[in-house]
């Protein structure tokens, strides 16, 4: 009789992973495994320095929550740690977990609204389990920007998709009601002129 005998996934704590030295890499935790992937192109900078500074300033002028960028560590439901381009959490989610602003650990859970840009070491496999781990874990909306197509798939869930073009608005919905942001605004160079 043979006995399959597979060794336990690593189950990482956040102290490890705030341990991880600094060499160029983003970490994530995925099914156990340390996931590092190199840091992005300037562009791909940008298009989420655009992004993340309208939604702070729109959620701080209304109050609305919380904007977190690619360093913020997120525990999903089946303990892999992500760490979505940009993140909303609104205040109500945050007041009900108790979730102050000095926390000094993870957010339990995913955010409510996840951004991921695309970049070009990025598969459409990836993405999709990245999308599964949010919903699972308490994402209503995330917005997948494809700077070469320059246009957002809006999410609802793993499955309820839409394309939006670069003439369409990135829309807040009911979790930052009132916020409008043009797409081709995300891929536009102001002149330095």
């Amino acid at each position: 009789m043979s006995v399959d005998v597979t060794a336990p996934e690593k189950v990482w704590t956040e102290a490890e992973l705030e341990a991880l030295p600094e060499n160029g890499f983003n970490h994530e935790v995925v099914n156990g495994e340390l996931v590092m992937s190199p840091k992005n192109t300037w562009f791909h900078g940008r298009i989420c320095t655009r992004l993340l500074a309208a939604l702070e300033a729109f959620s701080r002028e209304h109050k609305l929550g919380a904007v977190l960028d690619s360093s913020t560590g997120f525990w999903m439901a089946n303990r892999n740690c992500r760490a979505p381009d940009v993140s909303f959490i609104p205040k109500s989610r945050l007041k009900a977990l108790g979730f102050k602003p000095d926390e000094q650990k993870f957010f339990p859970g995913a955010p409510d609204l996840a951004v991921e840009v695309l970049s070009l070491n990025n598969s459409r496999g990836e993405i999709n389990v990245r999308l599964k781990d949010f919903f699972a874990s308490g994402t209503q909306i995330a917005w997948v920007i494809e700077p070469t197509e320059q246009r957002v798939e809006v999410c609802y869930s793993s499955t309820n998709r839409k394309l939006v073009g670069p003439e369409g608005v990135l829309d807040g919905e009911h979790l930052l009601p009132g916020f409008k942001f043009p797409i081709a605004n995300l891929f536009t160079e102001p002149s330095w002129d």
